[in-house]
């Protein structure tokens, strides 16, 4: 008995949530670890105590590594979901190679959005009934976009905080040099 296309779409926006929930968690997480290293930061600025900048500093490049910790391990579960959605997709696509033209939605909206690097002759394969498509030739339907989005998502952000960290860490560094120096 074949799977049916509501089982599959079931699965995958299960994941799908799940996905999209560890990412909020993520960046929630940073956040809140933000906020406390920009605070952290503030009162290094203001303290005139060389003793308590210090300890201040210790504090926050401590902050930093853990939300770095924590930042990289979401980002490892995060990863494995992504994989999980397209598994799932991948499922979907192959099921619905199975139904006419007009009723392969999903394959057709993932067509759109790989327009730009899939040729004719490649969509052409997925329309034809007698042509039974490659693992090779769903994964490019599926990873064209996904490699986009989830490169944005996963790493361009990341990123961002990271360079964030290493602001508020200089900053903070060289206002701790200044007063254990100059003053």
């Amino acid at each position: 008995m074949p799977v049916s296309l509501n089982y599959l779409a079931s699965h995958s926006r299960n994941l799908e949530s799940l996905l999209q929930t560890y990412r909020q968690i993520n960046l929630t997480i940073q956040s809140v670890f933000f906020v406390l290293g920009t605070f952290l930061l503030s009162r290094i600025l203001e303290t005139e105590s060389k003793e308590i900048c210090l300890y201040l500093e210790v504090l926050l490049i401590s902050l930093t590594l853990f939300s770095t910790i924590v930042m990289t391990k979401f980002q490892k579960v995060i990863t494995a979901r992504g994989d999980d959605v397209t598994w799932w997709h991948r499922k979907i696509v192959r099921a619905e190679q199975e139904l006419p033209r007009g009723e392969q939605t999903f394959t057709e909206f993932k067509i759109y959005q790989s327009r730009d690097v899939l040729s004719d002759s490649e969509v052409a394969r997925f329309h034809d009934p007698g042509v039974t498509v490659t693992d090779e030739e769903i994964d490019k339907l599926l990873h064209t976009d996904l490699d986009h989005i989830r490169n944005v998502i996963n790493s361009y952000i990341l990123r961002g905080l990271r360079l964030l960290w290493i602001i508020l860490n200089l900053i903070s560094l060289g206002a701790c040099f200044y007063k254990n120096v100059i003053m």
